[in-house]
């Protein structure tokens, strides 16, 4: 991978937000990572930072279940921002939701690459980044 790798976490809950960072970082995964407590601050930022985030090849961890904005309508806004942006993000879906309509939802989407499960399993995820690299 050549580009700089940006982790985007997106969850309402802080300790998982916390929690989550502390892996990624204590991993080596990435030391860059940007956190969002709401659908609608991420595409803010997304639609804001266009030419930061398309510099970086980005680990979008979105979770399913947030109010205002839920995962699925933010992953909507996502695809109605630019392609040079859309091209930039792996999607992965986080889910602490035994509801199989939403992880069967999040599997059916082009744009999601995986659905994780809480808490973050790093080692899994930086396979999976290579594997889709």
């Amino acid at each position: 991978m050549s580009k700089e790798l940006q982790i985007i976490l997106v969850d309402d809950n802080d300790i998982d937000i916390v929690v989550n960072s502390k892996l990624l970082k204590l991993a080596n995964f990435s030391q860059n990572i940007s956190s969002f407590n709401s659908g609608r601050d991420v595409i803010d930022f997304l639609g804001d930072s266009e030419s930061q985030i398309t510099d970086k090849q980005n680990i979008l961890l979105l979770d399913i279940q947030m109010p205002i904005m839920g995962g699925f309508e933010c992953l909507d806004k996502i695809m109605e921002l630019s392609p040079a942006i859309q091209e930039s993000l792996m999607v992965f879906m986080l889910s602490s939701s035994i509801d199989r309509n939403d992880i069967e939802r999040a599997e059916k989407n082009p744009a999601v690459l995986k659905v994780l499960e809480k808490p973050l399993d790093v080692y899994l995820l930086k396979r999976l980044v290579e594997a889709n690299a």
